[in-house]
């Protein structure tokens, strides 16, 4: 890719092909090749031009010049097919999959840019991101600067997940705060008072989202949320501060974290959920702690990707003129699954 951040313009793309921008005009806007006034040879120069320039981002040019082949880059900025990862990753590639099938298109994977201090770089050197027609952006943690590159050159792209790191940044996500917000509700309505909140990441907006809720919840007065001391991530050390605390209800940020803080708490003699009740604030399907279902929320992951890939299509078929009424940016509703550890507070507790 050029390090450029703006688009290319006709006069550039003229000058590459060797030609005039009246002739780039004619090309880009003879949709079906009747001017016979343009020689074909000439329009393949100009065609040649456009891919080699971040003016192919612009997706009326690139259908004007016949260069929507159908096939949409994936990316990932974690390593997605890893034993670890799939449990994140796994559904969401699915939805991926069966909607590239329904919108007969192909994907393309990016791959080549190597995993550097646990992410890629979306325009590494490697990266062949001018082959495919837009792509799916897919990472817990994405770059803000390749976001904003993405959003001024144009490049059709959607983000998997709230993204805010950027202006502009189409996503298709979930309604954490919504989820969050419905969670607490009915720990109060279970007669929950204090809780305490565990979590590792406020980096990204889903965990934002989560705490944004988790602090006006105790501004409300609903449930209050206590702190912690910072014992620098040491699971026993975090167990014995929330027994100290009195808390009747820890929240942790996701289903792994979760079992883990059951783990740690079980080895302390505390009963789950008799003593302390426990919630995720995120999937929960398939998790167990000591064999009673964890609460926490359900995402529609295959779903949300599905939804993603479909309005990638809508980004790179719109006419100029449509293109503005799109909506960029959509949350979808996920659901509170509440299994058996999340209980009523005891009276004599």
């Amino acid at each position: 890719m050029s390090g450029k951040t703006g688009k290319t313009t006709q006069k550039e793309i003229a000058r590459i092909a060797g030609v005039s921008q009246t002739t780039v005009s004619l090309v880009l806007n003879d949709r079906d090749g009747t001017n016979v006034r343009i020689p074909e040879a000439t329009r393949e120069r100009v065609r040649r031009a456009i891919e080699q320039t971040t003016y192919v981002a612009d997706p009326a040019a690139r259908r004007l010049a016949g260069l929507d082949n159908k096939i949409l880059g994936v990316f990932t900025y974690e390593s997605a097919l890893t034993a670890e990862s799939m449990d994140f990753y796994g559904p969401l590639l699915n939805g991926i999959e069966r909607a590239a099938e329904q919108h007969d298109c192909d994907l393309l994977f990016f791959t080549s840019s190597p995993v550097e201090n646990g992410s890629r770089r979306l325009f590494h050197r490697n990266t062949r991101l001018r082959l495919a027609d837009g792509c799916i952006l897919l990472g817990q943690h994405m770059d803000g600067e390749e976001l904003a590159r993405l959003v001024s050159e144009g490049f059709p792209f959607v983000a998997v997940g709230r993204r805010d790191e950027a202006e502009g940044v189409p996503y298709v996500g979930i309604d954490y705060r919504a989820l969050t917000r419905e969670l607490i509700a009915k720990a109060a309505e279970r007669g929950h008072t204090t809780a305490v909140y565990v979590h590792g990441d406020r980096d990204t907006p889903s965990s934002r989202d989560r705490l944004a809720e988790i602090e006006a919840a105790g501004e409300s007065g609903s449930l209050s949320f206590l702190s912690l001391p910072d014992v620098g991530g040491d699971l026993a050390a975090t167990a014995r501060a929330i027994v100290e605390s009195g808390a009747t209800l820890v929240v942790a940020e996701d289903a792994f974290a979760a079992e883990d803080l059951a783990l740690a708490l079980e080895r302390l003699g505390i009963s789950l959920p008799g003593d302390i009740s426990l919630a995720a604030l995120g999937e929960v399907q398939s998790h167990t702690v000591g064999g009673l279902r964890l609460s926490g929320f359900h995402t529609p992951r295959q779903r949300i990707a599905f939804e993603a890939l479909s309005l990638l299509r809508e980004l790179i078929s719109a006419e100029p003129e449509d293109a503005a009424t799109i909506d960029r940016q959509r949350l979808l509703n996920g659901s509170l699954e509440l299994g058996e550890t999340l209980v009523a507070r005891r009276a004599d507790a």
